[in-house]
């Protein structure tokens, strides 16, 4: 006898799945809105990656824009109760994120990345990305207080458990308590606390690749719409970063940017430019309309 799949079955599993969810973080407004500050803070982090002239379509740019990818699916994941893979996409951000930082340690990614980005090399093991972290001197800095090496271990591990389902206890039908989606609650707790380390990890690590983050560079002030392509964080993008960090960190990790020289210079640049006069800045804006309006491109705001 064929079987036949109820189809409207599963996507009213799906809806309920999503409503519980939803109904979930609107009891839990704190909650939600860590997440989304914690997302929204490793879109940001991606734009002081640094996009000069030999970078420029290189590729270097992939590990980060795939790890920021990979966490907004964990999250939509998450909704619909694919627990495991949630789980197992976060890994993947954390991997990928990582591997951001790895190939640019000697700030050449451009060249370093070509093969693995044109997929004609295998992506290296976690013990040689962590080995190339390790020559990166501010990295090694903040390790002299804060073992951040230790904590990538940890967070690496916990989650390969459900990326090889380890036993019964790492497995969908542990997480759904079935053989199918279904809404639980610790798990969500569960990933809440998970993304949230993999989240401040990342950032941690980049921020110490590229200390001019956390630098005060008033980069709409002084230049409008019309900024560095890459590089440099606004004001209010570093706030936004600094607001998820856990204080103590981000103390140790303010020291250790006030003594970069690169990045003091860097800052000392940028707040050296006069500020943009009203009248450029509404040139810049009606620029940008034509533009938009010439090549029949809607203005997302």
């Amino acid at each position: 006898m064929e079987t036949k799949i109820d189809f409207g079955a599963l996507k009213f599993n799906h809806a309920e799945n999503i409503s519980l969810t939803e109904k979930y973080f609107l009891d839990n407004k704190n909650s939600h809105l860590k997440i989304d500050n914690l997302i929204w803070a490793y879109h940001e982090i991606g734009q002081v990656i640094p996009q000069n002239v030999p970078k420029l379509f290189s590729g270097h740019i992939f590990p980060y824009s795939e790890s920021y990818y990979e966490i907004e699916c964990s999250y939509q994941l998450l909704k619909l109760a694919f627990y495991k893979y949630s789980f197992i996409a976060l890994r993947n951000a954390l991997e990928l994120g990582l591997l951001s930082v790895y190939w640019d340690k000697d700030n050449n990614s451009e060249s370093l990345i070509q093969n693995w980005h044109e997929s004609k090399e295998d992506t290296p093991f976690k013990r040689q990305i962590v080995s190339g972290l390790k020559t990166i001197e501010n990295i090694n800095k903040f390790c002299n207080q804060i073992d951040l090496f230790s904590r990538i271990d940890s967070i690496y591990n916990e989650l390969s458990d459900y990326t090889h389902t380890k036993g019964y206890a790492f497995s969908g039908q542990n997480m759904n308590n079935a053989n199918f989606t279904r809404f639980n609650e610790k798990v969500i707790l569960k990933w809440s606390k998970l993304v949230e380390k993999v989240v401040q990890l990342l950032l941690t690590i980049h921020i110490l690749k590229y200390p001019i983050a956390i630098q005060s560079t008033p980069i709409q002030d002084k230049f409008g719409i019309n900024g560095p392509f890459g590089g440099f964080l606004d004001v209010f993008q570093s706030d936004q970063i600094k607001e998820v960090l856990n204080s103590d960190e981000l103390q140790l990790m303010q020291t250790i940017s006030d003594n970069d020289e690169t990045a003091i210079l860097l800052a000392e640049w940028v707040n050296s430019q006069p500020d943009i006069t009203e009248g450029d800045f509404k040139k810049q804006i009606e620029d940008f309309d034509r533009f938009l309006k010439n090549h029949n491109i809607k203005n997302l705001e």
